[in-house]
């Protein structure tokens, strides 16, 4: 009868541990890549380098971004540091230099949390820019 019960016990507790893993942080952020497009060169500002990405918590347990970090030069100016309750979002605000010459744009924001779907998420920011066109020229 003893082992009845204990078998029982551990079931029930192991059923709840499962249960537990299931609940927690889930981040979603928008949007999941950020596209800044074509910028030709005469239309250039510093707006251009300044991007904002939301966070969304979809779990159920706050959401606690541990680390946001920018790769090449991209400095993030603000992030929530206090957890994210469940169904809320929050902003990261990022800022790059871009260099007035034809490029592509290739950045990645980090984000470092205890989400149970992604511990680590990369947003890439991404685009170019361009010399303006010729009133006759066209592009292939």
């Amino acid at each position: 009868m003893k082992r009845i019960i204990t078998l029982c016990i551990l079931l029930v507790a192991f059923k709840g541990a499962l249960l537990a893993q299931n609940s927690g942080a889930f981040i979603v952020t928008t949007p999941d890549t950020v596209n800044i497009g074509e910028i030709t060169l005469n239309d250039l500002s510093e707006s251009n380098g300044k991007v904002e990405i939301s966070v969304l918590n979809k779990g159920n347990a706050p959401l606690i971004l541990n680390i946001v970090e920018g790769c090449c030069g991209t400095n993030i100016k603000e992030w929530p540091k206090a957890p994210i309750l469940p169904g809320k979002s929050a902003i990261i605000k990022v800022e790059f230099r871009i260099e007035p010459r034809p490029q592509m744009v290739s950045r990645t924001v980090t984000i470092k949390s205890n989400a149970s779907n992604a511990k680590v998420l990369k947003v890439p920011i991404i685009g170019a820019i361009i010399e303006a066109k010729a009133k006759n020229e066209i592009t292939l």
